[in-house]
């Protein structure tokens, strides 16, 4: 009687078990976008907060005026840190940054990027960043001044997040077939197969 006590027992934890455990995979399903296609902009339903790290803070954040291998289009932060030491900062993927002007893109980038903030001074670091409204706003330049949104947060977004983030974005064509997959997904019908399947390909 005693063996088939324990027994009942042991079957409703592991029930409880799988019940809780269903649940909490249910939550970390990415939710879908709820921003129209060709008007991204960071909202609520799809925005998870993001806070710079204790005694860090961001003086300036600008459309960087040249490119970089891991970026066409880039943004030029410059950081103080009131700490006496070294901070190491790190960008998750999908951090967007919103513009101060709305005549501006989001910009979005694509893999996780970490960045050294010097103690007690400032610090500049280039940001590899992607455009959101390829087709209908202007891109950053050094009248342009940024903010941290949030990190977006939705299905498809993050299907690309996690095709890329293995892959090394530092050439020209890798760099520009991921603007091409970020565009699809905000300006266009979603991410096409055809680029999903080049963008496995890539190193």
């Amino acid at each position: 009687m005693k063996h088939a006590s324990r027994l009942f027992s042991l079957l409703v934890l592991t029930a409880a078990f799988v019940l809780l455990t269903g649940s909490a995979c249910d939550q970390g399903k990415a939710p879908e976008r709820a921003w129209e296609r060709g008007a991204f902009q960071p909202m609520s339903e799809n925005i998870q907060s993001y806070s710079l790290p204790n005694g860090v803070s961001i003086d300036s954040m600008y459309g960087y005026d040249d490119v970089i291998p891991e970026s066409d289009l880039p943004l030029w932060l410059v950081v103080s840190n009131s700490n006496s030491g070294d901070v190491q900062v790190k960008f998750p993927a999908g951090l967007v940054f919103s513009p101060n002007i709305p005549d501006y893109q989001y910009m979005m980038i694509l893999k996780d990027f970490s960045f050294i903030a010097a103690g007690g001074g400032t610090s500049n670091a280039i940001v590899p960043t992607f455009c959101c409204n390829e087709e209908s706003l202007d891109v950053p330049d050094d009248d342009s001044y940024y903010t941290i949104a949030g990190r977006e947060w939705d299905r498809e977004t993050q299907e690309l997040l996690d095709i890329v983030a293995p892959k090394a974005l530092n050439t020209d064509d890798a760099v520009e077939l991921a603007q091409e997959a970020l565009s699809e997904i905000t300006d266009g019908e979603g991410l096409t197969d055809s680029t999903k399947t080049k963008l496995q390909a890539l190193p």
